[in-house]
């Protein structure tokens, strides 16, 4: 080895190693006493105070992961567990290492070990999800495909002896088979839109523009379940940034949710006014519907969340007129793709107003 080059620091290039480490990390000595620890590990625990001689144990208080540490140490051997926190989905995967460190110019060995902490709470969070994705849709699919098989076999006792049952019995095929296509384009498009492969087109549109194509495509269905319709404009020349067909999706999918849930008679405000800090335009659809229990509403925007189908208009079209369970959980992800946020708010028997922000257009991008 030359002259001209330095030898390895070898007690930095570990703290170096330690802080290089994406997960939190403790060395101790065989009697717990916390000889380094990277920053992740500070952050996961932050000691109120740090002293010298500080144990393991006085940061984490968990008894079982302790024992683990104790097994490493007493058995001198490689230890796995992985912990959870009572019914939720915080887990951590947990290593316990040993460490042998040789003194330079002797026999002696110094016992070390590792603690290495892995936070498994995201990937049990998206486990629950996927288990929760399969339960409901094959739950979504099995009701309708239960139903076409059951009309279809009555179908045939009767298509030659009750031609006017049997048209009725296609009839409710129909709309079965309208149910499973719409629910499999929505899951198809929920993916798409999740998975960035919905690509937005944002450009200027005025925020009138918006809410007067949705009133003249859900008046005539309005009309249809005699609920009154209307509009409520402010600063409706605003121009905000948006894919005007993704969103005029999602006030039509409002629109609709409104008039399935607002009995004959009452009213709903498809709405839009700029925010006080001139920054976002709020679009709105307000009714004087049924209205959701306090317990439903934080849960709306999930997927294939359903409120109490109950609740709807009697003869709506689709299975319990309760609809695929989607289109709430595709209007999130339209208006936050957009850097919008949407909300909810609702009185059981007083009625609903759900509401959504946009971007304003910056000058740059408005029209003449």
């Amino acid at each position: 080895m030359s002259s001209d080059v330095n030898p390895i620091d070898f007690k930095e290039l570990f703290k170096s190693l330690m802080e290089a480490t994406p997960l939190p990390t403790f060395v101790i000595d065989r009697t717990g006493v916390i000889l380094h620890c990277n920053q992740r590990s500070l952050q996961l625990y932050a000691p109120t105070q740090w002293a010298p001689n500080l144990r393991l144990e006085q940061l984490i208080r968990n008894p079982a992961i302790m024992q683990l540490v104790q097994d490493s140490i007493r058995t001198n051997s490689l230890q796995k567990g992985q912990y959870e926190q009572g019914n939720s989905d915080i887990a951590w995967k947990v290593t316990v290492s040993p460490l042998t460190h040789q003194i330079e110019g002797t026999a002696t060995e110094i016992q070390y070990f590792a603690v290495v902490i892995e936070d498994m709470t995201e990937a049990r969070h998206i486990e629950r999800i996927q288990r929760d994705f399969i339960a409901n849709i094959s739950h979504e699919l099995r009701t309708p495909l239960t139903s076409v098989r059951l009309l279809a076999e009555t179908l045939e006792d009767t298509i030659d002896t009750n031609p006017d049952k049997a048209q009725e019995f296609i009839e409710k095929i129909e709309n079965e088979v309208q149910y499973l296509s719409e629910l499999v384009a929505e899951l198809l498009e929920l993916s798409r839109i999740e998975s960035g492969q919905t690509l937005m087109t944002i450009e200027p549109i005025g925020a009138e523009r918006l809410v007067r194509e949705v009133m003249a495509r859900m008046l005539p269905l309005a009309q249809r379940h005699r609920v009154q319709l209307i509009t409520d404009i402010n600063q409706g020349d605003t121009l905000v940034a948006a894919d005007s067909k993704q969103i005029t999706r999602v006030l039509v999918n409002l629109a609709h949710n409104a008039i399935k849930f607002t009995p004959s008679g009452g009213q709903i405000v498809i709405g839009t006014t700029l925010q006080q800090d001139h920054r976002a335009q709020r679009f709105f659809v307000k009714d004087t519907g049924v209205g959701i229990k306090a317990e439903e509403l934080s849960r709306i925007f999930e997927r294939f969340y359903k409120t109490d189908r109950a609740r709807t208009k009697a003869g709506f079209i689709g299975p319990g007129g309760g609809g695929t369970g989607l289109g709430l959980a595709i209007a999130r992800h339209v208006v936050e793709t957009h850097g919008g946020r949407i909300s909810a708010q609702s009185t059981v028997g007083e009625g609903s107003t759900f509401a959504f922000t946009l971007p304003v257009a910056i000058r740059g991008e408005q029209q003449d």
